[in-house]
C-alpha cells in the first residue's frame, strides 16, 4: 500500500470523530414563518409573499439532555399543587429525554468506533478490516447527508455555512476512499493474530480441564448446588438489584456503569496479556485491546440480533403455520365444532 493510500484512512477516522462530535454539539431545525391572517377585502389588496423558510442553529444532544432534564425536575417540584402538575406534558419530555439519551449514547459509541478503526489499522490488527468497513460505510451515508443540510443553509445565505460544506464534503470523499484503499491492503501482513485463534478460556487466562467420566451421584450433586446457588443468587443479588432500579433509577445506572467499566478493563488486560506483540510498548497493547474489545462487541451483538430475528421469524412461522391448518380443519372437517358439543 502506498504512503498516501495508507494515510487517508488514519485521517478519515479524525474528521468522522469530529463530525460525530459536531451533531453532539449543534443542531439545526427547518422553521416555517406562519403567514399572517386577513380579511377577504385586505388580500386585493395585499401581494401576500409565501412563507418564509428558515434554518435555525440550536445546541446539540448534550444540551437537550441537560435543557429536558432540568424542565422534568421543574414540573415534578413539590411547590406545585397535585392538580396542576402536567402529567401528560411530564410523560412526553420523559419520552423525548429517553430518545436522546439513546441518541446520545449511539454518537458515543460511535466516537469509540472512529478510536477503534483508527487504532487497529494504525498498527494493522487483523480485525482492522471489519471494523474499518462498517465506520466507513456509516460514514458514508452520514456525511452526505450533513452536506446536503449544508449546502441548504448556505443556499438560504449562510455564507459561514460554505466551510461546513467543505468540511463535509472533504470527509464524503476520503469515506470513499478509505473504503477502497483498506481493501487493497488484505494481503499485508497483520499483527495480533493471537487473539484470533485464542479460544473463551485462553482469552480469561484459564485452561481446559480434561472431562473425567462423572456418575449419576456427581450429577444429583453439582444439580443441588445449582439450585442452591441460583437461590442464593436470586434473593442476594437479583431482588435487590430489581429494587435498586426500580426505586433508585440514577444510582443503578451509576452501579450499572461501574461494573461494565470493571468487566471491561477485566477483559482488556486479558487480551493484552494473551495476544499482545512484544515489539510494541505496553500502551500500545492496550490500545489495540480497547478497540478489539469494541469489535468482539459489535460482531457478538450482530449475531445476537440476527439469532433473535431468526428466531421471532420462526416462532412468528409456526404460529401462522398453526392458525393456517385450524383453519383448514374447522372448514373442511368441522372438528373443531364437533368437540364443543361435549
Amino acid at each position: 500500500m502506498k504512503k498516501h493510500q495508507r494515510l487517508i484512512p488514519i485521517l478519515t477516522p479524525i474528521f468522522l470523530l469530529l463530525l460525530a462530535l459536531h451533531s453532539m454539539l449543534v443542531d439545526y431545525e427547518l422553521a416555517v414563518s406562519e403567514p399572517i391572517s386577513v380579511s377577504m377585502d385586505a388580500k386585493e389588496d395585499i401581494n401576500l409573499s409565501p412563507p418564509e423558510q428558515k434554518i435555525e442553529i440550536k445546541k446539540g444532544v448534550w444540551f437537550r439532555i441537560d435543557y429536558l432534564s432540568h424542565m422534568i425536575s421543574e414540573l415534578q417540584k413539590e411547590e406545585l399543587p397535585i392538580d396542576t402538575t402536567p402529567e401528560e406534558s411530564i410523560d412526553t419530555l420523559k419520552r423525548i429525554l429517553i430518545g436522546q439519551r439513546i441518541l446520545f449514547f449511539i454518537l458515543t459509541f460511535y466516537m469509540l468506533l472512529c478510536f477503534s478503526a483508527f487504532v487497529s489499522f494504525l498498527y494493522k490488527a487483523w480485525f482492522y478490516l471489519p471494523l474499518n468497513r462498517g465506520l466507513f460505510w456509516l460514514g458514508i451515508f452520514w456525511t452526505l447527508q450533513q452536506t446536503l443540510v449544508h449546502l441548504r443553509i448556505a443556499t438560504e445565505g449562510g455564507i459561514w455555512a460554505w466551510a461546513g460544506v467543505a468540511f463535509f464534503l472533504t470527509s464524503f470523499v476520503l469515506c470513499i476512499l478509505s473504503s477502497v484503499y483498506i481493501e487493497k491492503g488484505k494481503k499485508e501482513p497483520l499483527t495480533f493474530e493471537t487473539l484470533k485463534h485464542s479460544s473463551a478460556l485462553e482469552e480469561e487466562g484459564r485452561a481446559p480441564v480434561p472431562s473425567s467420566r462423572a456418575s449419576y451421584l456427581k450429577l444429583l450433586a453439582h444439580f443441588l448446588v445449582i439450585i442452591l446457588v441460583g437461590v442464593l443468587i436470586g434473593n442476594f443479588i437479583y431482588i435487590p438489584l430489581f429494587l435498586l432500579q426500580k426505586y433508585y433509577v440514577t444510582e443503578f445506572g451509576i452501579f450499572i456503569l461501574s461494573l461494565l467499566g470493571l468487566l471491561s478493563g477485566f477483559y482488556i488486560y486479558n487480551y493484552s496479556k494473551v495476544g499482545g506483540e512484544k515489539q510494541l510498548s505496553s500502551l500500545q497493547n492496550t490500545l489495540v485491546s480497547v478497540s478489539y474489545l469494541q469489535f468482539r462487541f459489535l460482531r457478538n451483538g450482530f449475531l445476537g440480533i440476527f439469532g433473535l430475528i431468526l428466531v421471532v421469524f420462526f416462532v412468528t412461522f409456526l404460529f401462522s403455520l398453526l392458525l393456517f391448518n385450524i383453519d383448514i380443519l374447522q372448514t373442511n372437517t368441522g372438528l373443531l365444532e364437533k368437540g364443543t358439543e361435549f
